[in-house]
């Protein structure tokens, strides 16, 4: 791998080879361009944006480390080097990369000339007990150096989970990629494949930040079933959740140190601000979608389609029909609360529930309650998902359905119901660009925006979706998409009849919606928001 720093060091067209310590003891070797594969920084990492200043002095300094750096002349005539001014940040990555390298350094004999000459330096200034501590900070790796040399050091993404269509890996695999595209170091880990034994690799190791999709390696714990192994890595840990944080209380009951959630319905934040004190921090991070490999010509199969599962919403109502005396009362209140007002947050229809019993709970008492209603949740969830179904086939909309499961469902001798097998995520986008509207019913996700959705308007597909709020804030509804009421379906047959009947409208909204996703909601966005969390997070 050839690196190339062009510098005023050397005439036109003369050049050399840079040592490591010909580097370090001459900061301005690194004054002029530097050139380098873009692979590199998956090796080394990239620049480190935590330094204020001499980024690229450091940076060429990882570089020299590992590869031979060649030094190209750009000077006209002999170079007079002209000292910059001192400053604090300037000192402060010297004290950086000398304790980061004190082995070289010693091994070298220039330890103690390069320390005397930064006591110097601190003594000359006005910052001289501050430059003394923070000397001696670095050569002792205390905590504020680990906020420097972290920056540059991997992100470890598992794959841990096949399920839906290896959906969840596919999202690591996509955030991976995009991290590798922005120049950092990324190691990606499959559990599934190695096994949680193989975590053990890991313990004693420092990581930029290790991630995880809807993960459960974070709750692994060592032999003696007390320790977590993410207690013995070092690193902040992100955990991206797809469903509603409640239901997943006994996945958060015992976390490591420094574990944060990436949730794409901005009411699970401020859930899990409330409910889950022992969780450092949660942030608003939605999935994106990806664009078709393959394009197809344009021509539309499927007037409405729809990818997804089907559950009978009665099997959940004969578990709650199990349910002790006392609690089918409140279940069934939650019930109809929950029928009626569609709009609502399960947790403020919850919250409703208690109103009407005149009750009040702790916040601790709530979350547990909550929790262990969540088959009244899931069972409202799944009978509007039915109810929008049976709306639309019921006013003449004909509809093709993708999933194995719909044999099971109430529709399948309905002459509008089209039932199709399951496809997995490449096939489903296929599907979604050969459909003029693709039908999205959240999963009870008010605030939300998920993977469907991103997918819908990346294959030029009308979004067809139930409302959420996040949806309404940034996109414009009859613009790029097209948004219903649960609380007003019946008007949803007429809203799609019209919507079929003229193509051009459709064509123009797909358009639209395209560039729209296309702009905000692909992976690579993703990478640079999840990075921008990392980073803010450190410092």
């Amino acid at each position: 791998m050839e690196v190339i720093c062009y510098t005023k060091h050397l005439l036109a067209g003369e050049e050399c080879t840079l040592s490591f310590m010909d580097i370090f003891l001459d900061d301005t070797w690194a004054e002029g361009d530097i050139r380098y594969p873009e692979a590199l920084c998956a090796e080394i990492g990239c620049k480190n944006t935590v330094l204020q200043e001499k980024k690229d002095y450091e940076f060429l300094l990882r570089i020299a480390k590992c590869y031979p750096v060649r030094a190209i002349g750009t000077g006209t005539e002999e170079y007079s080097c002209i000292l910059p001014e001192d400053n604090w940040e300037s000192f402060r990555t010297d004290c950086y990369v000398t304790g980061k390298y004190q082995r070289e350094l010693l091994d070298s004999g220039y330890f103690d000339p390069v320390v005397a000459a930064l006591l110097e330096r601190a003594a000359a200034s006005q910052y001289w007990e501050s430059g003394a501590a923070w000397l001696e900070k670095m050569i002792g790796h205390a905590p504020e150096y680990y906020v420097i040399d972290d920056n540059t050091r991997p992100i470890l993404v598992y794959k841990t989970n096949g399920i839906a269509y290896n959906l969840l890996n596919i999202f690591a695999e996509e955030l991976a990629h995009s991290l590798l595209l922005l120049g950092q170091r990324v190691e990606v880990f499959d559990v599934q494949e190695e096994g949680t034994q193989a975590l053990t690799r890991f313990i004693g190791m420092r990581f930029k930040a290790v991630i995880g999709i809807q993960s459960y390696v974070f709750m692994v714990m060592m032999l003696d079933e007390v320790t977590l192994i993410h207690d013995l890595i070092t690193g902040p840990k992100y955990n991206m959740i797809l469903d509603h944080p409640a239901f997943l209380k006994e996945a958060f009951s015992s976390v490591p140190k420094d574990y944060h959630l990436l949730l794409h319905d901005r009411d699970y934040l401020v859930y899990v601000d409330r409910y889950f004190k022992n969780i450092g921090r949660s942030y608003h991070f939605s999935p994106a979608g990806v664009i078709p490999d393959k394009l197809y010509d344009g021509k539309k199969k499927y007037n409405i389609s729809f990818i997804g599962t089907y559950h009978d919403y009665r099997e959940r109502l004969s578990v709650i029909k199990g349910y002790g005396r006392k609690n089918r009362f409140f279940a069934a209140r939650y019930i109809r609360i929950m029928r009626r007002n569609p709009n609502l947050t399960a947790e403020s229809a919850f919250q409703k529930m208690l109103d009407y019993y005149g009750l009040q709970v702790s916040d601790e008492v709530f979350c547990d309650s909550f929790n262990e209603f969540r088959q009244v949740s899931y069972c409202i969830m799944l009978y509007y998902r039915e109810k929008v179904i049976r709306t639309l086939l019921d006013g003449g909309i004909r509809i093709d359905v993708f999933g194995d499961t719909w044999k099971e469902s109430p529709f399948i001798e309905h002459e509008n119901f089209i039932h199709h097998p399951s496809v997995n995520v490449e096939k489903s986008l296929e599907v979604m660009q050969r459909s003029k509207l693709s039908l999205n019913i959240m999963s009870w996700h008010k605030d939300g925006f998920t993977e469907r959705t991103a997918h819908a308007l990346l294959c030029r597909s009308v979004l067809l979706s139930d409302k959420s709020t996040y949806l309404m804030e940034n996109f414009r509804n009859g613009e790029e998409l097209i948004l219903f009421d649960l609380e007003r379906l019946e008007e949803l047959p007429r809203l799609v009849k019209s919507l079929l009947a003229d193509g051009a409208k459709l064509e123009k909204i797909a358009e639209r919606g395209f560039e729209k996703a296309l702009q905000e909601h692909l992976w690579k966005h993703r990478g640079e928001e999840l990075l921008s969390i990392i980073e803010g997070n450190e410092q």
